[in-house]
């Protein structure tokens, strides 16, 4: 026969802090996540590249027509509101360099090491079509002059690309960045599995072997006739059921 425990103002209150102790782990798993994906990711891959002399080639604009490049689509929006699309002209500069092992590579060049993988050198999202267009001209006129030298970094792993801009980061920045929410993930996560666990204990060292002696619970489902008494049969440990009242 079941019986709901009717819980007392004081163990709602331990009930509410189980329940936030399981949010934060929650919480913590999910900024392991997102930190691992935003900063670890990209500290690792900055720290992998090794730096190299790059001489530039040649470049050209990706298109069918020298005289009429394609167009690249991007959004500019700046809000959930601002709804904003723009293109710009791919410039593809290609450079050749020398690997620590003294391996010969051509790569197309881009401008960070966050964009190794892309094919176009920059990617500008003004509102503004020309002004993309005059951006990357004048990159060109800096960066893509066929015999021009320059220091740039390249992935070992990613012989496709090179960077011409480098970010130091160390071992520190993706310590940081993954062992306190890892922390937080595995301390809250025992916090809550042991608070449950004695919580439920307690309730269940506080429930009462019969209606008498329970002032706190009601007994559900009681016969409706004569006849109904014999089809109950209690067993020698009740059912629980918790109930909230406000």
């Amino acid at each position: 026969m079941p019986i709901v425990r009717v819980l007392t103002p004081k163990e709602r209150l331990v009930k509410l802090g189980i329940g936030m102790l399981c949010s934060v782990a929650c919480l913590a798993a999910i900024l392991l996540v997102v930190l691992g994906i935003t900063v670890a990711q990209p500290a690792v891959l900055r720290m992998r590249t090794r730096q190299a002399t790059c001489r530039v080639t040649g470049s050209h604009f990706v298109g069918d027509k020298p005289d009429r490049p394609s167009r690249f689509s991007c959004s500019c929006s700046l809000g959930r509101y601002d709804v904003c699309m723009s293109s710009y002209k791919c410039l593809v500069i290609s450079v050749t360099f020398s690997t620590e092992d003294g391996e010969e590579r051509t790569a197309d060049l881009v401008e960070s090491e966050k964009d190794l993988g892309n094919e176009c050198a920059i990617v500008p999202c003004d509102r503004d079509h020309a002004l993309n267009d005059d951006m990357v001209e004048v990159y060109q006129q800096y960066w893509g002059l066929a015999g021009q030298t320059y220091p740039c970094w390249y992935d070992p792993g990613n012989p496709s690309g090179a960077a011409r801009t480098h970010q130091k980061s160390s071992s520190i920045e993706v310590f940081h960045a993954l062992f306190w929410p890892a922390l937080f993930l595995v301390v809250f996560s025992v916090a809550f599995a042991l608070a449950s666990i004695r919580f439920q204990r307690y309730i269940e060292a506080t429930l009462p072997t019969n209606e008498s002696n329970n002032p706190w619970s009601r007994l559900q489902d009681e016969p409706e006739g004569p006849g109904d008494e014999n089809q109950l049969q209690p067993s020698s440990r009740p059912k629980l059921v918790f109930e909230n009242f406000a």
